[in-house]
């Protein structure tokens, strides 16, 4: 994967690039009833993270892996064949279980795992985790708060919970819950820390001094939007604009509950939601936030058509390209990959295109993201970012 996530994209318009950006996925965990947090980071300097997993259900036969069936592919697509890191908040199948196959798949291809270190015993699922974690070589570390993650030198990434002792009656609060500032832009990650005991603890700290600040741009919202979490005392000490929420759709649990929603939305929150978004990214160049894009690249190129589309996105099976059309004229239609690599080439009239995603060799395009670049006869250029998933 190319240092710069962004670089050979950014190389198709005209003038310099803008800042390189950090993206974070929030992969939909959503099969059958099965819900959890997945996510993936990549830094501004081309470094690669894992933070939990989702789900990983095996039983009498049957199996199935949010981190094989979702985040590996998306890793994949990222053409990420060394992972810097991997966080699993805390030991709850929903978060760890994915973890599994990914630590898997990067067996002596993954520098460090994070891990709340819950000492009282755990799952099948968990122990296996560690098992593999083990195995993988990596290095394994139990942070706790006050700790700085070294995950990228444009970034400060600090530990601001738990704290020792955990309670051995409260996997959710062991969460291992970190402040990533980029430039001005802020993310506060939270697993499923819940309010007594978790966000009370980080709002006592920041109180007496320990912590100084806890405030977010975006705040990913603990415990799947549960009830038990997201107070609203703690939204007015976080005072995020946007919350991301991963939940499975078919979640029996009623997840994200309404009175959550109800405090986010009386705050002018925007919220996003993989149950109804499906796997979405947030991008920042340390100064904008961007949702499903990434920020331009500067300088000025040809007069941009007024408007490109690219749905559904994420696109599963199929995707539509539409765009302003005057009259007949013919569009060029290019799809690259984050390495700038065509995927596809196509010419078009009429304002749309609808593209199957089978590629040349017969294959189908992987999950990830990319962009679409079109060309009119003109000379006009658009722009647009969209994401695949399956």
């Amino acid at each position: 994967m190319s240092s710069n996530l962004t670089l050979a994209l950014l190389l198709l318009l005209c003038g310099p690039a803008a800042a390189d950006p950090l993206v974070v996925f929030f992969v939909d965990p959503t099969y059958m009833d099965f819900s959890g947090d997945a996510m993936v980071i990549c830094t501004p300097s081309g470094r690669h993270y894992v933070m939990d997993g989702g789900y990983m259900e095996e039983y009498q036969g049957f199996y199935w892996s949010c981190g094989e069936a979702k985040v590996l592919p998306l890793l994949d697509s990222l053409e990420v064949d060394y992972l810097d890191g991997v966080l699993a908040t805390h030991p709850d199948a929903d978060h760890v279980g994915g973890l599994v196959a990914v630590v898997d798949h990067y067996q002596g291809l993954l520098e460090t795992v994070w891990d709340s270190g819950w000492p009282y015993g755990g799952t099948w699922i968990y122990e296996e985790f560690l098992q593999e974690v083990e195995q993988s070589g990596a290095t394994y570390l139990v942070p706790r708060r006050g700790d700085l993650l070294d995950w990228d030198d444009q970034m400060t990434v600090e530990v601001v919970h738990p704290v020792d002792p955990l309670d051995p009656d409260n996997t959710n609060n062991a969460s291992v819950s970190v402040r990533m500032t980029y430039g001005d832009v802020t993310f506060l990650f939270t697993g499923d820390m819940e309010t007594e005991g978790g966000e009370d603890v980080i709002m006592d700290a920041v109180s007496s001094g320990i912590i100084d600040d806890i405030t977010a741009d975006v705040l990913k919202v603990a415990h799947h939007g549960s009830r038990t979490s997201t107070s609203g005392e703690w939204l007015d000490a976080v005072q995020p604009s946007l919350a991301a929420i991963c939940v499975g759709a078919g979640n029996p649990y009623g997840h994200p509950h309404g009175e959550v929603l109800s405090r986010l939305y009386a705050r002018g929150i925007d919220v996003y939601r993989t149950d109804q978004s499906g796997t979405f990214y947030i991008a920042t160049d340390g100064d904008s936030i961007y949702v499903n894009s990434l920020p331009p690249g500067g300088g000025q190129g040809p007069e941009e058509v007024d408007q490109l589309i690219a749905y559904p996105s994420p696109a599963t099976s199929r995707v539509t390209f539409a765009w302003d059309s005057s009259g007949e004229s013919t569009a060029t239609i290019s799809v690259y990959n984050l390495l700038g690599e065509r995927v596809l080439y196509r010419s078009a009239s009429g304002g749309s295109y609808e593209w199957d995603l089978s590629l040349e060799d017969g294959g189908l395009l992987s999950p990830g993201l990319y962009m679409v670049h079109l060309e009119l006869e003109g000379g006009e250029t658009c722009t647009e970012y969209f994401a695949v998933s399956r």
